[in-house]
């Protein structure tokens, strides 16, 4: 892979510049992009397409900033999405969705497709992009992925990149909470009470080997792994701590545990079409 000089302030620049005003109001501007959609631009910028004319595929956006920003910096983009909860929408206000829609293809030229990518094929030409991106949807789906690996395969040109991101399954909080007998998976009452008609929490979490092992069974060669906390930051069964405390217990175990994916609880993988 190529490595170009990852630059923050030009992400955040075309953010504050390009996007931001589309989200009306939104997000913070003067504190930019959180980490998170930083860290996911890097991992693009890192595979060489972060290029203007390169074609990105994200999968399951919901109402994250992360392609529009791309689209700003002169990529291809194409956002695949039911839109019906999760990742920032907001069921009950269906008008705001589409005016951000709306927005995104009138004024950055973004491809939105409003559907259900699990069980239909997506709507592109074969060899077609240079890189796709799932981050944090993989553990949401209650079916077999095998025909959208088909589909993300068929899309992909030869040498183009798949980059996943999800919970993990097994990292260090939870290994602890199991020795106690706690509960590891969303909250009794949001699976219970919000699971009708369709439960949009986690379904299955994956562990770092299920990530590559998906990799491998689709014709993509593994060439990075990370592991992060941003989760951690923000965790339901940390929400005991203090916010302040919460965040910078998080941030400073960040610099050690990324040093061992299989602990994080974000876990990040990089594969490339053979």
């Amino acid at each position: 892979m190529n490595t170009p000089l990852l630059d923050s302030a030009a992400f955040n620049k075309a953010f504050r510049e390009h996007v931001s005003e589309i989200y009306g109001g939104q997000f913070n501007d003067a504190a930019g992009l959180d980490d998170r959609q930083l860290f996911y631009l890097q991992m693009v910028a890192e595979t060489g397409t972060l290029q203007p004319g390169k074609h990105l595929v994200d999968l399951a956006p919901g109402m994250t900033a992360f392609g529009p920003v791309a689209a700003a910096l002169g990529m291809r983009v194409t956002l695949v999405d039911d839109y019906g909860g999760g990742g920032g929408v907001d069921v009950a206000r269906r008008d705001i969705t589409q005016s951000i829609i709306t927005g995104l293809r009138d004024r950055l030229k973004v491809r939105v497709e409003e559907m259900d990518f699990i069980s239909n094929p997506l709507p592109l030409a074969n060899a077609s992009v240079d890189v796709i991106t799932c981050f944090h949807s993989l553990e949401h789906w209650h079916h077999s992925p095998k025909s959208l690996f088909r589909e993300i395969i068929r899309v992909l040109k030869p040498g183009g990149y798949l980059i996943i991101a999800t919970p993990n399954a097994a990292n260090i909080r939870k290994r602890v909470y199991v020795l106690f007998g706690r509960n590891i998976w969303s909250p009794l009452g949001e699976w219970y009470h919000e699971g009708e008609p369709v439960f949009r929490g986690h379904v299955r979490e994956p562990v770092v080997g299920d990530l590559h092992k998906l990799l491998e069974w689709n014709q993509l060669d593994v060439v990075k792994t990370y592991g992060r906390n941003f989760i951690g930051r923000d965790s339901h069964a940390l929400a005991f701590i203090p916010k302040k405390l919460r965040h910078a217990i998080a941030i400073g175990t960040d610099y050690i545990l990324r040093f061992f994916p299989t602990l994080c609880s974000d876990i990040h993988v990089i594969g490339r079409k053979r």
